[in-house]
């Protein structure tokens, strides 16, 4: 009944918590519901997914904008100071190239919950300096959009597209 991006949301928050497929089948076999929408969406769920809103972006980027699924929180070290970093997606591409996406928002500028006290300036700096460390550790492109991007998809699709993400199949509208 849910939009498939959300339910994929869903699913991955489910996954993540240790529900298998086994369980959900017995579930809705208990329910009398048809579940074949539910093990379709399955193959696109992922436990990696941090949040929904994590969860949501890749759906739209996989499932309705097409592009091959990415890895998700991959670590990259960065070579000259040994910190690591870690992406909300990646993309290894067989040339070399590494993209890597990250879902950002005002709210880890402005939020004193996610900034720890820190002025925004030095949390801007931070930020600079993990993308400077994240291009010595080898990725090649850094793409950072909003769960507006993903809202407004054209955007998320355009900037992704421009960044050298392969789609993966035919765009399929969700």
């Amino acid at each position: 009944m849910m939009d498939p991006c959300g339910a994929v949301a869903v699913l991955d928050s489910a996954i993540r918590r240790g529900l298998t497929k086994q369980e959900l089948y017995a579930e809705c076999n208990r329910q009398h519901t048809d579940c074949a929408v539910v093990f379709h969406l399955l193959p696109h769920a992922d436990q990696r997914s941090e949040n929904g809103g994590e969860s949501y972006a890749r759906a739209v980027m996989t499932m309705r904008l097409g592009f091959a699924k990415p890895q998700q929180q991959v670590v990259f070290v960065d070579p000259l100071t040994g910190r690591t970093y870690r992406v909300d997606y990646c993309w290894r591409l067989a040339d070399g190239t590494i993209i890597v996406a990250e879902l950002d928002g005002m709210e880890k500028y402005t939020n004193p919950g996610m900034t720890n006290g820190r002025s925004m300036q030095i949390v801007v700096n931070e930020e600079k300096q993990r993308e400077d460390g994240l291009r010595r550790a080898v990725v090649s492109v850094i793409v950072r959009f909003t769960f507006g991007d993903v809202l407004h998809a054209e955007r998320l699709d355009r900037e992704l597209a421009e960044a050298g993400v392969p789609k993966a199949v035919a765009e399929v509208h969700v």
